[in-house]
């Protein structure tokens, strides 16, 4: 029987992001893993498809190495167009095309909102992050937001303690009633445990499929309310080899992202 294709948490998730993009497709990314996840879905399978940043730049080509920021000079050397984040965030706006947004996040909770403000007390935090950025846009226009973060149950918190993007709020119309439109809001989020999508009227949080390696009572015990599961919940396709190599030696061959990851993985 032949050995299983290894690989670590991080790979997974990426690679469980990726394909969620389809070909054509305008895609919004933020900063970090969703960068990857991009490139990937570029490299891979997605070979239409039209990278955005919140910058200003529109893509149809991969970066030649992976953008540290979405600012970066390698989103700006050969963009199909150079704006400013009204150009954007303008598309995102007004919609009429099919488009994928993806976000990470330091801290969400089980209705989808997102933190990468500050840990603790807003006016006397903790630690002070990264911010918002575009990434308040994101949340509040996109029709099809997917949502990529480590697993830890730090993370995955009851109410997170600052809304930087706004998932549904406290579920149900909530999100509605406070003005965003209808249609709106996260429809996934991965993290380096497992899939998860939103119940379509409670608008909770729900696992629908854990990664090789994870399980069921694993992944609730790792979040911060009582986690509900799909009744069909099932073990994710793990990568293939060639899933992996795209990854490994053409999205990130100098391990800016990726180096030690497989070292610490359990696979």
């Amino acid at each position: 029987m032949a050995e299983p294709v290894q690989y670590s948490d991080i790979e997974m998730m990426v690679i469980a992001a990726s394909r969620e993009i389809k070909d054509h497709q305008f895609i919004f990314t933020g900063t970090f893993w969703p960068l990857l996840a991009a490139s990937h879905a570029k490299k891979y399978h997605a070979k239409n498809i039209f990278t955005l940043f919140e910058g200003g730049v529109m893509l149809d080509t991969a970066p030649f190495r992976i953008p540290l920021l979405t600012s970066d000079i390698s989103v700006m050397l050969e963009p199909i167009m150079l704006g400013d984040c009204f150009d954007t965030l303008g598309m995102l706006l007004h919609g009429g095309r099919d488009q994928l947004c993806m976000l990470s996040a330091a801290n969400v909770d089980k209705y989808g909102n997102i933190n990468t403000t500050c840990v603790g007390d807003y006016n006397d935090p903790d630690f002070r992050l990264a911010g918002s950025g575009g990434a308040a846009d994101f949340g509040v226009f996109s029709n099809n937001l997917v949502i990529l973060i480590e697993h830890d149950k730090l993370r995955f918190q009851g109410r997170v303690e600052y809304i930087t993007s706004p998932g549904y709020l406290t579920g149900g119309k909530s999100r509605e009633q406070a003005g965003m439109a209808p249609g709106t809001g996260p429809k996934a989020l991965i993290s380096t445990m497992g899939v998860f999508r939103f119940h379509s009227e409670t608008k909770e949080m729900y696992l629908e499929s854990y990664f090789r390696g994870k399980s069921v009572d694993l992944i609730k015990e790792n979040v911060q309310w009582n986690l509900k599961i799909a009744e069909d919940v099932y073990e994710f396709p793990s990568p293939c080899e060639e899933e992996l190599r795209v990854l490994r030696e053409e999205v990130d061959p100098a391990g800016m992202f990726l180096r030690g990851e497989r070292e610490r993985s359990d696979w």
